[in-house]
């Protein structure tokens, strides 16, 4: 039971990866450039072992012509650290626009902060993991209300339509989407030592109850979302209706604010989706709108030396309590 609760936590860590002017920023080791650009990585100590998972900015300026605008994708992971956020909100007052994801309806502006609106079973869920790891959830850090803030998503009705244009509804994207990740790494989860028969059932279970137990599970999930590298791919369903679709809309909502300031004033904008929408679009800034990659930061998303105030199963009956 214990080693079925961690694969599925890693099932849903993998999930949300998919669904950052300040000290918190680094930028790049211009020797790396020459790799495929990556827009989640681990820094290690001097012993090897993790310390911190960090997400990109990458710039992105015309190949040609001399309009000045910039793209930054900020590539985003859903749950961090509170400075985590508390860095992407200052970063975010930078830019004139913020391009930001949300499949929600385009009238209904996001209401920061979890203890501020009514739970419903969908959020509960969202905010499972986060609690389990002593992070905090996306929509309840990041301030959406400032003006500067464009929504750049599918609405619900949008959605459903592309799950319908695909023959997929609800309930079949959900049944498909968790046997591909399923599928994909449930090998590498047996077998590559991490979780498989080189940690037993009593170890996974003292992960779960002790407070040290987060911590060490961040490792193992920090582990498990960098190796995915530039590449990274939550399964062919999810990467066609989640991914290529709503990249496009974002892409779109890009056109319509590159034409309505095209007054030669200096334009930043910031393309604010998760890290596994990333790779698309940077293809996508080469090659519809001519665009460069430029400087590279990295931004901490999770410190994962630090202890966490509960253990697993305590953050997560405190979750419970919250919404009864």
């Amino acid at each position: 039971m214990p080693r079925l609760i961690v694969l599925s936590l890693l099932a849903l860590s993998l999930c949300v990866a998919s669904l950052t002017g300040n000290r918190a920023l680094r930028a790049e080791d211009s020797q790396n450039r020459s790799k495929p650009q990556k827009y989640l990585r681990i820094t290690r100590d001097d012993d090897k072992k993790p310390r911190s998972l960090e997400t990109a900015v990458v710039s992105y300026v015309p190949k040609t012509g001399d309009r000045p605008v910039t793209v930054d994708l900020v590539s985003a992971i859903h749950i961090g650290d509170d400075e985590y956020f508390n860095s992407l909100n200052r970063l975010f007052k930078e830019y004139d626009v913020v391009l930001y994801e949300m499949v929600k309806p385009k009238d209904v502006k996001p209401v920061r902060g979890f203890r501020d609106r009514e739970p419903n079973p969908l959020a509960v869920l969202q905010r499972m993991l986060p609690s389990m790891l002593d992070l905090e959830f996306q929509v309840d850090s990041i301030d959406y209300s400032p003006k500067n803030f464009v929504h750049a998503d599918l609405t619900p009705k949008q959605l459903a339509a592309a799950m319908e244009k695909r023959g997929e509804t609800g309930m079949t994207l959900t049944i498909k989407a968790l046997m591909e990740i399923l599928q994909k790494y449930q090998s590498e989860w047996s077998q590559d030592g991490r979780l498989g028969g080189n940690i037993s059932d009593a170890e996974l279970l003292s992960m779960l109850t002790r407070k040290g137990g987060a911590r060490q599970m961040k490792e193992m999930l920090a582990d498990k979302l960098a190796e995915l590298g530039p590449n990274i791919s939550l399964g062919g369903t999810l990467d066609a209706i989640l991914i290529a679709d709503r990249n496009e809309a974002a892409l779109k909502e890009l056109g319509r604010q590159l034409k309505q300031r095209d007054d030669g004033k200096p334009l930043r904008i910031a393309i604010y989706y998760g890290a596994a929408h990333m790779p698309d679009m940077a293809a996508q800034l080469t090659k519809r709108f001519d665009m460069k990659p430029g400087p590279v930061k990295w931004v901490q998303a999770w410190d994962i030396r630090r202890e966490s105030k509960t253990s697993v199963l305590e953050g997560l009956l405190q979750l419970l309590q919250e919404v009864q």
